[in-house]
């Protein structure tokens, strides 16, 4: 079989059984891949990081066009493969490849965090502190420790000052871009 005649396709599975399908795939020699994201989540006030897949439900699998797929469609967690009418769903290797790209070896999305200061006029949440959980509006770096901020009081704006570490700074996930 010639590399050319390898096509990537898409795998629709059992509901939650991706990692089932995959790894019943992989046993009978496909190569497969299935994209995950790291998520963080909130939980008893402290964040958790999960994996998650993030195409629920989907695999991608590389496979000949012209050879039988009965094995494919029995295979533990599997429920079908995708077709456009009469025709294989295909996947273009530039988008396989640049999803790949974004992985690491154990095929987790890496998304750089980034942190910035907040600008003022800048809405924000505070995280920490006896004014936890308040909105606030962001006025300015008073000190490299303090920052001002409005806080709503009784339906009234009131400057204060608190603690940096209080409000954080702000994070970005970097979106992706082909």
């Amino acid at each position: 079989m010639k590399k050319e005649d390898l096509i990537w396709t898409i795998i629709y599975t059992k509901a939650k059984q991706e990692l089932r399908a995959k790894r019943n795939l992989e046993n009978q020699g496909f190569e497969v891949f299935l994209p995950i994201i790291s998520i963080e989540k909130l939980a008893d006030k402290s964040r958790k990081e999960k994996l998650e897949v993030m195409f629920p439900r989907y695999i991608f699998i590389r496979l000949n066009q012209a050879e039988d797929w009965t094995s494919i469609r029995s295979t533990m967690g599997v429920s079908t493969i995708i077709f456009f009418g009469q025709k294989i769903a295909q996947v273009p290797n530039q988008l396989i490849s640049y999803l790949k790209s974004k992985t690491d070896q154990a095929g987790v999305f890496k998304q750089k965090r980034i942190e910035r200061d907040f600008k003022r006029g800048e809405r924000i949440k505070i995280k920490k502190g006896a004014f936890q959980g308040m909105e606030a509006i962001f006025l300015s770096k008073s000190s490299k420790d303090r920052v001002r901020l409005l806080l709503k009081f009784t339906n009234q704006l009131t400057a204060a000052q608190l603690p940096a570490s209080d409000v954080g700074r702000k994070e970005i996930i970097e979106p992706f871009r082909m």
